[in-house]
């Protein structure tokens, strides 16, 4: 009973992290940043920009940085995400790893073996589905009050800070940074940090806008 639930807890811990990484879509530098003049000026383009948003597919790489190592873990794969809340993340190195997220399911497969997770059974996980969907509409001010936002710019970018309110959140992540293209209004970097030292980034590459006219790649079965 004890090991069931330090896996249960363990697998929890795996998922909320991964949910906090791939929905808000890794760090741009932040040097000569300032404190952003009109937050409302810029949830508006966002949003305004996400609207016309139905799918994304692009390459990635994710750097993973682990003091007790001290290294970094470099794996690379394909993005794809489309209206609603459907996630597909296709690891290809250094191993074959696959995630999909369709609406309150997760599907995990790794070497060959699947494992399916009920998101919506879960309180702490079903939040961070709504936390994710609304970085990935762009509508940051629908997230919950567990979290505060902090609004910055420099002469290139909007970044946004998201630090978790509570305890039980900070347990998991201790801050997420997110940097924008003042251009496009396109998600550039993303930085997640779990502790002071440990950390995970995304680089997206390669981005196509619109093309995903199927849910095949999203079928959990």
């Amino acid at each position: 009973m004890i090991y069931l639930i330090r896996m249960e807890k363990k697998m929890n811990k795996y998922i909320y992290t991964f949910l906090l990484v791939v929905f808000c879509l890794p760090l741009a530098a932040q040097k000569d940043l300032t404190p952003l003049a009109s937050v409302t000026a810029f949830q508006e383009r966002l949003k305004k920009e996400a609207a016309s948003l139905s799918s994304i597919e692009s390459d990635f790489t994710q750097e993973k940085f682990l003091d007790v190592f001290n290294e970094k873990i470099v794996s690379k794969g394909r993005f794809y995400y489309k209206q609603e809340n459907m996630i597909r993340m296709d690891y290809t190195s250094p191993i074959d790893y696959q995630i999909i997220i369709n609406g309150q399911k997760l599907k995990i497969v790794s070497e060959g073996k699947s494992n399916v997770v009920n998101l919506g059974s879960n309180q702490m996980m079903n939040e961070m589905k709504g936390m994710l969907a609304a970085c990935m509409i762009g509508d940051l001010t629908v997230m919950s009050s567990a979290y505060r936002l902090e609004y910055y710019e420099s002469p290139s970018l909007y970044v946004v800070k998201i630090r978790p309110v509570s305890k039980s959140v900070q347990a998991y992540i201790s801050e997420i940074i997110i940097s924008i293209d003042k251009k496009d209004m396109s998600v550039q970097t993303l930085r997640l940090s779990e502790n002071a030292k440990d950390y995970t980034e995304y680089h997206f590459t390669n981005r196509k806008y619109n093309t995903l006219t199927s849910d095949e790649k999203f079928v959990i079965r």
